[in-house]
């Protein structure tokens, strides 16, 4: 109006200084000028009836995996097929009394027809709710800049509200929204274990802490007694809980730590004290080193303690202690012993004290029969190996049967092979190694096919083994030039342990083998490595491991852990590759695993449909593959077991975000549309006419400038 209005006076004051024209030109460039500001200030003409406006109503209905279950524990009907009978029956009462919106949510809101919801409802089905997404969803159209509804009714069990908080809700519906509980809330009685967990990774003898999250329904003022136990049914620690509440949750933590590496399982089982297990759960932990402690004992020095001690010590991730005798007991120096440089063996501390300290103990051409007569050495040693420790024996001249070791009955109890109780080291034999189809002699699909193995250096110089004991195995075999042979490696379980028997004694020729031949050039590290993580039980255990996690909806999360070359947890500077895909229906779909931890990776699947579904991981670290595993799940329409709603959350959410919380079942319509605000008085617009958008008046326009723009040509203006 400001800008026409400067304009106008503006004309007029140009009109009134202008000479020679008359007073009708003067008229029709004034008429011209006025209409051209009043079209500037855009006028409307307006006629209203006065009226009445209901409120807003807007009803979200919680479609989720979780609401197709039964809402009672004797029913057949859903809690979706509950809520929209509700509506169903209240909308007539519902629409007389409110401008009634209805949409189902879950993922995202999709609107429905209040009289058949149950219709538009297929697609939200296949995930889990997310309240706060959904309240939020209702101001998208005006961006935030508007009232929103008057009240808000949200129907659900509020079993996978995927924003429990209910932090992100508008603050326009802050005391405007009802939740509507639907389900039978009451869990049936007995004590239910809802989660046990445990670390990715655990570190063999540190301790880790394990917890356990149990439910009761019905044992107020009982007590309930928890076992955890290990995978050989072994008692770690029970306790006693005492349950005050009808129905409570209670969290219970555990530490303890794991005397071996590998995959170790254990069971929390909960019951009343005294009596049989109520329910359990089983929990399968990864256990790892994170230093493996080898004690290296050489009977005299040779090549083989040379290169194999090298070898251990570049190994970042082994603690070695190793000891060559030098000096031998019979040797008679003729001299005191505080002026020798060498001290005597320390055969005691070994073999008694400090052995436990250890994980794996290797025994080189070593005649135990000179250090140790009394059986309490050989005994400390088929106990070590007892309780969990690897033992690896290799041959040569003072080994085996040669060493006597078929004489002491303890260590030759533990030993894969029958040992002879003659010299059995023949200098001359000629052993080519021929791999067993065995875990520790590698993947025969890679290295130890016959393009390899033939052309691999021989070696010279083995004990002669007998037949392999019950249970034991052939990890290596040999044949010599003369055609016949026997076993090269062999290896035994003993209690919880592990004995490897090596019947040469110059694996080192394999190292000097890669210097001849690129080929061959990672051969004798990858047989100790292989060797060592099998007497360590790392071996058993899978560079990468799939397994899924607990879940309480239709999305299901799993982790992923990867191990690198060493065995231990593989980082992000080491270049991972994870390639991921779900299978389902003859479609492939990919799926992002993101880093969670240190050879940790975790990602929320969420399945393409009902019914059967395979994940696939392969991982590959730089240009070095590491394994592949999958995982298969089903993903059903409704679960065939009642779950009851979470009536504590919801109540716990509605008097944290000031809303108010009622039973569907018990709920009335005009109870509910009580807390609506009245209807409002309001003008309704009956009748509008922009003048300032009328071709009519911009018709009137141009033929007021040109009459004017033609009578002062008349009148010889120029």
């Amino acid at each position: 109006m400001a800008a026409a209005g400067l304009a106008l006076l503006v004309f007029i004051s140009a009109l009134r200084r202008s000479h020679g024209i008359g007073r009708g030109l003067k008229a029709l460039r004034l008429a011209a000028a006025c209409l051209a500001a009043f079209l500037i200030i855009k006028p409307s003409a307006v006629v209203y009836r006065p009226g009445f406006e209901k409120p807003a109503l807007t009803v979200l209905l919680d479609g989720s995996v979780s609401m197709q279950g039964p809402a009672e524990k004797t029913g057949a009907a859903g809690k979706y097929s509950a809520a929209s009978a509700w509506l169903k029956k209240n909308h007539a009462e519902t629409a007389r009394a409110a401008r009634t919106e209805c949409y189902v949510f879950s993922d995202r809101l999709y609107r429905t027809d209040c009289l058949n919801p149950a219709a538009d409802a297929g697609g939200a089905a296949y995930f889990e709710s997310d309240l706060d997404r959904a309240l939020n969803g209702l101001f998208e159209a005006c961006e935030g800049d508007c009232a929103g509804p008057d009240r808000v009714w949200v129907i659900t069990d509020g079993l996978s509200l995927a924003a429990r908080e209910l932090r992100r809700f508008p603050p326009a519906l802050r005391n405007k929204i009802d939740i509507l509980g639907v389900g039978d809330p009451k869990a049936s009685k007995g004590v239910t274990v809802t989660d046990f967990s445990g670390p990715g990774f655990a570190i063999a003898h540190i301790p880790f802490g394990l917890k356990a999250e149990l439910k009761t329904a019905g044992w107020a003022g009982r007590k309930l007694e928890l076992s955890l136990k290990d995978q050989d049914g072994a008692l770690i620690e029970k306790r006693t809980l005492n349950i005050r509440g009808g129905e409570e949750i209670s969290i219970s933590s555990f530490t303890l730590s794991a005397p071996s590496v590998g995959p170790r399982t254990y069971r929390i089982c909960a019951g009343a004290p005294g009596g049989a297990c109520r329910a359990a759960k089983d929990l399968t932990v990864s256990v790892i080193r994170e230093k493996l402690r080898v004690m290296y004992l050489a009977g005299r020095p040779s090549f083989e303690y040379a290169y194999l001690r090298d070898f251990l010590k570049s190994q970042s991730a082994i603690d070695l202690v190793s000891f060559v005798i030098l000096r031998n007991p019979e040797d008679l120096p003729n001299a005191d012993e505080r002026e020798l440089s060498l001290i005597p063996f320390p055969v005691n501390e070994i073999f008694l004290r400090d052995i436990g300290h250890f994980d794996v103990f290797l025994m080189q051409d070593f005649d135990l029969r000179r250090f140790a007569p009394a059986p309490s050495y050989a005994a400390s040693l088929a106990d070590f190996v007892r309780k969990g420790g690897g033992l690896a024996v290799i041959g040569g001249p003072a080994a085996f049967g040669s060493g006597g070791y078929g004489t002491m009955d303890l260590l030759s109890g533990i030993l894969p092979v029958e040992i002879s109780s003659k010299p059995d080291f023949d200098p001359d034999r000629i052993a080519q190694a021929v791999p067993a189809p065995h875990p520790a002699a590698g993947d025969p699909g890679r290295r130890e096919g016959a393009p390899f193995w033939p052309g691999a250096p021989a070696l010279q110089g083995a004990n002669i083994f007998g037949p392999l004991k019950p249970g034991a195995k052939a990890v290596f075999n040999y044949k010599t030039p003369q055609g016949d042979g026997g076993v090269l490696v062999a290896e035994k379980t003993s209690g919880k342990g592990r004995v490897i028997a090596l019947a040469a004694g110059d694996t080192w020729r394999w190292k000097l083998g890669g210097g001849r031949n690129i080929k061959y050039a990672g051969l004798y590290g990858g047989f100790w490595s292989r060797i060592l993580a099998y007497l360590d039980g790392t071996l058993d255990l899978k560079k990468v491991g799939l397994e899924a996690l607990s879940h309480g909806g239709f999305i299901r999360p799993f982790r992923l852990k990867v191990l690198n070359d060493s065995y231990a947890p593989l980082g992000e500077d080491e270049g991972v590759t994870i390639d991921a895909s779900l299978e389902f229906n003859g479609r492939t779909l990919p799926v992002e695993f993101e880093p969670a931890a240190k050879g940790l990776y975790q990602a929320q699947v969420r399945p393409a449909g009902y019914g059967r579904h395979r994940l696939k991981v392969r991982v590959r670290s730089g240009k070095s593959f590491l394994g592949s595993d999958e995982a298969v799940f089903e993903a059903l329409r409704s679960g065939p077991d009642f779950v009851p709603s979470d009536e504590a959350g919801l109540i716990k959410a509605a008097r944290e975000n000031s809303w108010n919380y009622h039973r569907l079942k018990d709920a009335k319509a005009r109870d509910l549309l009580k807390a609506m605000p009245a209807s409002k008085s309001v003008r309704n617009e009956v009748y509008r006419f922009d003048l300032g958008s009328s071709r009519s008046i911009m018709l009137l326009l141009v033929i007021l400038f040109s009459a004017a723009w033609i009578y002062g040509r008349l009148r010889g203006l120029p």
